[in-house]
Protein backbone atom coordinates (compact mmCIF):
# COMPACT_ATOMS: atom_id res chain seq x y z
CA UNK A 1 0.00 0.00 0.00
CA UNK A 2 1.34 3.29 -0.86
CA UNK A 3 2.62 5.56 1.80
CA UNK A 4 -0.19 8.84 2.92
CA UNK A 5 1.36 12.24 1.89
CA UNK A 6 1.45 13.61 5.04
CA UNK A 7 4.04 15.94 6.89
CA UNK A 8 4.41 17.44 9.96
CA UNK A 9 5.79 21.13 9.86
CA UNK A 10 7.49 22.29 13.07
CA UNK A 11 10.14 24.78 14.07
CA UNK A 12 13.36 23.45 15.81
CA UNK A 13 16.21 25.63 16.47
CA UNK A 14 15.38 28.55 14.67
CA UNK A 15 14.99 25.72 11.50
CA UNK A 16 11.73 24.67 9.57
CA UNK A 17 11.67 20.88 9.82
CA UNK A 18 9.34 18.79 7.95
CA UNK A 19 8.93 15.13 9.59
CA UNK A 20 7.01 12.36 9.07
CA UNK A 21 7.81 10.55 12.59
CA UNK A 22 9.93 11.35 15.33
CA UNK A 23 13.15 10.22 14.02
CA UNK A 24 12.38 10.77 10.18
CA UNK A 25 13.10 14.72 10.08
CA UNK A 26 13.76 16.86 6.27
CA UNK A 27 14.88 20.46 5.77
CA UNK A 28 12.38 21.63 3.44
CA UNK A 29 15.33 22.80 1.40
CA UNK A 30 15.77 18.61 0.31
CA UNK A 31 12.30 19.22 -1.37
CA UNK A 32 11.07 20.23 -4.62
CA UNK A 33 9.57 23.40 -2.85
CA UNK A 34 9.74 26.74 -4.65
CA UNK A 35 12.88 28.52 -2.82
CA UNK A 36 10.52 31.57 -2.13
CA UNK A 37 8.51 28.96 0.17
CA UNK A 38 11.59 27.54 2.06
CA UNK A 39 12.85 30.36 2.94
CA UNK A 40 9.90 31.87 4.15
CA UNK A 41 9.69 28.21 6.46
CA UNK A 42 13.12 29.37 7.46
CA UNK A 43 12.42 32.81 8.40
CA UNK A 44 9.00 31.79 10.11
CA UNK A 45 10.72 29.45 12.76
CA UNK A 46 13.75 31.66 13.66
CA UNK A 47 11.57 34.18 14.48
CA UNK A 48 9.43 31.73 16.27
CA UNK A 49 12.85 30.83 18.26
CA UNK A 50 13.14 34.20 19.29
CA UNK A 51 9.31 34.96 20.53
CA UNK A 52 9.76 31.88 22.38
CA UNK A 53 13.06 32.67 23.89
CA UNK A 54 11.60 36.39 25.53
CA UNK A 55 7.81 37.13 26.48
CA UNK A 56 6.39 39.04 23.45
CA UNK A 57 3.22 40.19 21.71
CA UNK A 58 3.59 39.07 18.95
CA UNK A 59 3.20 35.05 19.72
CA UNK A 60 -0.27 35.46 17.99
CA UNK A 61 1.39 36.82 14.60
CA UNK A 62 4.02 34.11 14.73
CA UNK A 63 1.34 31.53 15.17
CA UNK A 64 -0.84 32.51 12.33
CA UNK A 65 2.40 32.87 10.02
CA UNK A 66 3.10 29.43 10.39
CA UNK A 67 -0.39 28.11 10.08
CA UNK A 68 -0.75 30.42 6.97
CA UNK A 69 2.99 28.57 5.62
CA UNK A 70 1.26 25.11 6.43
CA UNK A 71 -1.52 25.65 4.03
CA UNK A 72 0.84 26.92 1.51
CA UNK A 73 2.99 23.54 1.68
CA UNK A 74 -0.68 21.51 1.82
CA UNK A 75 -1.03 23.31 -1.43
CA UNK A 76 2.12 23.01 -2.59
CA UNK A 77 2.51 19.43 -1.98
CA UNK A 78 -1.10 18.17 -2.62
CA UNK A 79 -1.31 16.50 1.12
CA UNK A 80 -2.10 16.94 4.62
CA UNK A 81 0.37 19.01 6.91
CA UNK A 82 -0.41 18.62 10.18
CA UNK A 83 0.89 21.81 11.82
CA UNK A 84 2.64 21.98 15.04
CA UNK A 85 2.41 25.96 16.79
CA UNK A 86 6.01 25.99 18.12
CA UNK A 87 4.56 28.29 21.10
CA UNK A 88 1.25 26.32 22.10
CA UNK A 89 2.45 23.03 20.88
CA UNK A 90 -1.03 22.47 19.49
CA UNK A 91 -1.25 20.29 16.28
CA UNK A 92 -3.59 21.75 13.53
CA UNK A 93 -4.21 19.36 10.65
CA UNK A 94 -3.99 21.34 6.88
CA UNK A 95 -5.31 19.85 3.95
CA UNK A 96 -6.60 16.39 3.22
CA UNK A 97 -4.83 12.69 3.68
CA UNK A 98 -4.88 10.72 0.18
CA UNK A 99 -2.22 7.43 -0.87
CA UNK A 100 0.75 9.35 -2.34
CA UNK A 101 1.28 9.01 -5.55
CA UNK A 102 4.38 10.02 -4.62
CA UNK A 103 8.01 10.85 -6.90
CA UNK A 104 11.04 9.34 -4.86
CA UNK A 105 14.36 12.14 -5.01
CA UNK A 106 16.92 11.30 -2.21
CA UNK A 107 14.60 9.01 -0.66
CA UNK A 108 12.09 11.19 0.37
CA UNK A 109 8.84 10.95 -0.92
CA UNK A 110 7.29 14.62 -2.33
CA UNK A 111 3.97 15.50 -4.29
CA UNK A 112 4.28 14.78 -7.86
CA UNK A 113 4.86 18.03 -9.77
CA UNK A 114 1.82 19.02 -12.21
CA UNK A 115 2.61 19.04 -16.15
CA UNK A 116 4.44 22.55 -17.62
CA UNK A 117 1.46 24.02 -19.42
CA UNK A 118 3.85 24.50 -22.69
CA UNK A 119 1.11 25.93 -25.24
CA UNK A 120 -0.19 28.70 -22.85
CA UNK A 121 2.99 29.74 -21.68
CA UNK A 122 4.62 30.22 -24.75
CA UNK A 123 1.77 32.48 -26.36
CA UNK A 124 1.81 34.22 -22.94
CA UNK A 125 5.89 34.60 -23.46
CA UNK A 126 5.50 35.63 -26.77
CA UNK A 127 2.45 38.07 -26.78
CA UNK A 128 4.52 39.93 -23.57
CA UNK A 129 7.34 39.97 -25.65
CA UNK A 130 5.28 41.30 -28.76
CA UNK A 131 4.41 44.23 -26.46
CA UNK A 132 8.05 45.09 -25.03
CA UNK A 133 9.33 44.93 -27.87
CA UNK A 134 6.80 47.21 -29.61
CA UNK A 135 6.86 49.76 -26.82
CA UNK A 136 10.41 49.82 -26.33
CA UNK A 137 10.93 50.58 -29.98
CA UNK A 138 9.26 53.15 -30.10
CA UNK A 139 10.14 54.62 -27.14
CA UNK A 140 13.39 54.76 -28.14
CA UNK A 141 13.07 55.73 -31.80
CA UNK A 142 11.47 58.78 -30.08
CA UNK A 143 14.35 59.39 -27.56
CA UNK A 144 16.44 59.17 -30.46
CA UNK A 145 15.28 61.94 -32.31
CA UNK A 146 16.04 64.46 -29.70
CA UNK A 147 19.36 62.23 -28.18
CA UNK A 148 20.83 58.91 -28.83
CA UNK A 149 22.95 58.98 -25.59
CA UNK A 150 19.10 59.62 -24.10
CA UNK A 151 17.81 56.90 -25.83
CA UNK A 152 20.58 54.56 -24.86
CA UNK A 153 20.38 55.19 -21.22
CA UNK A 154 16.21 55.19 -21.15
CA UNK A 155 16.87 51.61 -22.34
CA UNK A 156 19.64 50.45 -20.10
CA UNK A 157 16.97 52.05 -17.43
CA UNK A 158 14.54 49.48 -18.45
CA UNK A 159 16.76 46.43 -18.78
CA UNK A 160 18.41 47.30 -15.33
CA UNK A 161 14.37 48.13 -13.91
CA UNK A 162 12.67 44.65 -15.35
CA UNK A 163 15.77 42.35 -14.47
CA UNK A 164 14.74 41.72 -10.22
CA UNK A 165 11.71 41.13 -11.29
CA UNK A 166 12.38 38.70 -13.98
CA UNK A 167 14.65 36.90 -11.68
CA UNK A 168 12.40 36.50 -8.97
CA UNK A 169 9.81 35.54 -11.44
CA UNK A 170 11.73 33.16 -13.01
CA UNK A 171 10.30 30.00 -10.93
CA UNK A 172 6.94 31.42 -10.12
CA UNK A 173 4.32 29.12 -12.32
CA UNK A 174 2.38 31.55 -13.40
CA UNK A 175 4.26 34.64 -13.57
CA UNK A 176 7.21 33.08 -15.53
CA UNK A 177 5.91 32.82 -18.80
CA UNK A 178 5.54 37.25 -18.53
CA UNK A 179 9.00 37.05 -17.26
CA UNK A 180 10.27 35.25 -20.12
CA UNK A 181 8.27 37.23 -22.30
CA UNK A 182 9.78 40.54 -20.85
CA UNK A 183 13.33 39.37 -20.80
CA UNK A 184 12.92 38.10 -24.49
CA UNK A 185 10.81 41.66 -25.32
CA UNK A 186 14.25 43.56 -23.92
CA UNK A 187 16.37 42.10 -25.68
CA UNK A 188 14.49 41.71 -29.51
CA UNK A 189 14.28 45.56 -28.71
CA UNK A 190 18.16 46.11 -28.37
CA UNK A 191 18.36 44.21 -31.60
CA UNK A 192 16.18 46.00 -33.41
CA UNK A 193 17.47 48.98 -32.39
CA UNK A 194 21.07 47.63 -33.36
CA UNK A 195 20.04 46.88 -36.67
CA UNK A 196 18.61 50.67 -37.21
CA UNK A 197 21.83 52.17 -36.55
CA UNK A 198 23.21 49.88 -39.63
CA UNK A 199 20.40 51.16 -41.83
Amino acid sequence: MAREACWELRARSGRAVLARSADEEYDPGRLKLPGSLVSALHEWAGVAESVRSVESADAELVSRRGEHLAKLLAAETGGRVDYVDPLSGAVEHIGRSRSATAIQRGGVPIAPVAPTPWGTGLTVSAIVAALVTVILVAVTRGLGDVSAVLAVFVNIGVAAGFAPSIWLGRHVPVWRWVAYGTALGIVLSWVAGLLSLLG
